[in-house]
């Protein structure tokens, strides 16, 4: 901790002290410093936005209901001004709108920035403080080079405060992360246009007057969505990465190919999300990434909201052991959060980004057979999609029999075939090494040397861009 209302070696005064600094207001942020301040704690929260503007990409976001309760999130119902509808009802189809797979799950519709307040004022209830229009402007070290506090501008003011663990919360820009010094043991890599989902959603009623939708569908062949909404009939939603030009000319072929029902658009809304393998180590002395900047979202449709909340929830459990009776959390202490982490969700996510990178690679026409025969886009794996798979033999000996089928009639592509098959390979292979996550930095730098040849021979969803 630093020494208040002494001047640090940048030449700012130290006003405070406080357990926890945590770097970002919006779920990530509001998650962790509620339970941990619970745990007792003291938390101080950052945000640069004001309380008005904070979170102000989207209008609407979704959340799974399972997900909010298993993580006891704030309760909402409909009607309350905060949350405007709930679904069950979600198909997956084909890239020609046939032959839907079932993918039912309980989704809570709300208006963003509104949840965001609410989760503020849920972690202050808890007893954190929190800091509107503050923006991070860099970390304090000791003497030792370990992190003891950060520094902040806020009305002009450079602040200085001290802390025992710093938690990067802020989103794709990682401003924490990338602030840290080099070996200071997690990564501090940019992400590019190749490495985010640009996302345009377009608030649309439909011609037809057949009002307001309950249900949600979803075309993998190009990443769009069409789902509830409020203020509007539907959200038309499409994701891509390389920038939101190319993203309409996705939406154009989706337009095109998909039939999608007459509409007119009331609004335009367009955000980005990550879409990059998660840091190898979320933790080093007295720091810790979650969130976006950690690049933690659902491979299989970018969400990312609740998706880190895995992490944060062992990051609550081992932090509060580390720190315990006044203890520095350092590396060692807060390093199963990593094991711990990569061997349950982490292991699936990887898994299936690697699975995702192979499958995609196909045309139009090779996703309409598929899906027409139930092989590959099934039933079981679209509705399966995120947890762990089990193919049977029987499953195998269908998929071989309809893809050589498929082969000689001219609806698939060897070389398709062989990029899916690459992702099953590489799925799996990514499944197994993260198992073996090492259980302390011991050993650690032979498990990244390995990743990175895994990865590497994995390549990214952006390595393929299809002519449109």
């Amino acid at each position: 901790m630093l020494k208040l209302n002494q001047i640090n070696s940048e030449g700012e005064l130290v006003v405070k002290n406080y357990d926890i600094i945590v770097v970002g207001a919006s779920t990530a942020g509001s998650f962790y410093a509620r339970r941990m301040a619970e745990k007792g704690f003291s938390v101080l929260m950052l945000d640069k936005s004001s309380r008005e503007k904070i979170s102000p990409d989207y209008d609407v976001f979704h959340m799974g209901k399972d997900e909010m309760e298993q993580y006891g999130l704030p309760e909402v119902k409909e009607g309350d001004g905060i949350c405007e509808f709930i679904f069950t009802d979600q198909d997956m189809l084909s890239a020609y709108s046939n032959y839907p797979k079932p993918a039912p799950s309980t989704v809570v519709g709300m208006h963003k920035h509104d949840y965001i307040v609410l989760m503020n004022d849920w972690a202050a209830k808890a007893g954190a403080e929190i800091l509107y229009n503050t923006a991070f402007d860099g970390l304090v070290y000791d003497e030792n080079g370990k992190i003891c506090g950060v520094t902040y501008v806020k009305d002009g003011e450079k602040v200085s405060v001290g802390c025992r663990l710093v938690a990067d919360c802020s989103g794709i820009p990682a401003v924490v992360r990338r602030s840290l010094p080099d070996n200071y043991g997690v990564e501090k890599f940019e992400l590019t246009p190749d490495d985010i989902l640009y996302v345009t959603l377009r608030y649309v009623d439909f011609a037809d007057g057949r009002g307001k939708r309950n249900f949600s569908e979803f075309w993998l062949a190009y990443k769009s969505w069409l789902a509830p909404s409020a203020g509007s009939d539907a959200i038309l939603g499409i994701g891509a990465c390389f920038g939101f030009d190319y993203v309409e000319k996705c939406f154009a072929q989706f337009s095109k190919n998909a039939k999608l029902p007459e509409h007119t658009v009331k609004k335009i809304e367009k955000g980005r999300t990550p879409y990059h393998r998660a840091p190898y180590s979320f933790v080093a002395d007295g720091f810790i990434a979650m969130g976006d900047a950690a690049c933690i979202t659902k491979p299989n449709c970018g969400e990312g909201c609740t998706a880190s909340l895995a992490l944060e929830q062992i990051a609550v459990d081992v932090a509060s052991k580390a720190m315990a009776d006044g203890a520095y959390p350092t590396r060692e202490a807060l390093w199963s959060i990593n094991k711990l982490y990569n061997n349950t969700q982490g292991k699936e996510f990887a898994s299936l980004m690697a699975l995702l990178t192979g499958i995609v690679r196909h045309s139009p026409k090779a996703n309409e057979y598929l899906f027409k025969h139930d092989v590959i886009f099934s039933k079981k794996i679209l509705g399966g999609m995120g947890k762990e798979l089990n193919v049977s033999a029987g499953d195998i000996l269908k998929i071989a029999v309809y893809v050589i089928a498929g082969i000689v009639t001219g609806h698939i592509k060897i070389a398709e075939i062989k990029s899916i098959l690459k992702g099953l390979i590489d799925s799996g292979k990514l499944t197994d090494h993260y198992e073996k996550f090492p259980e302390t930095p011991d050993g650690f730098e032979a498990w990244v040397a390995e990743a990175e040849n895994l990865w590497k021979t994995t390549g990214k969803l952006s390595d393929w861009k299809p002519e449109l």
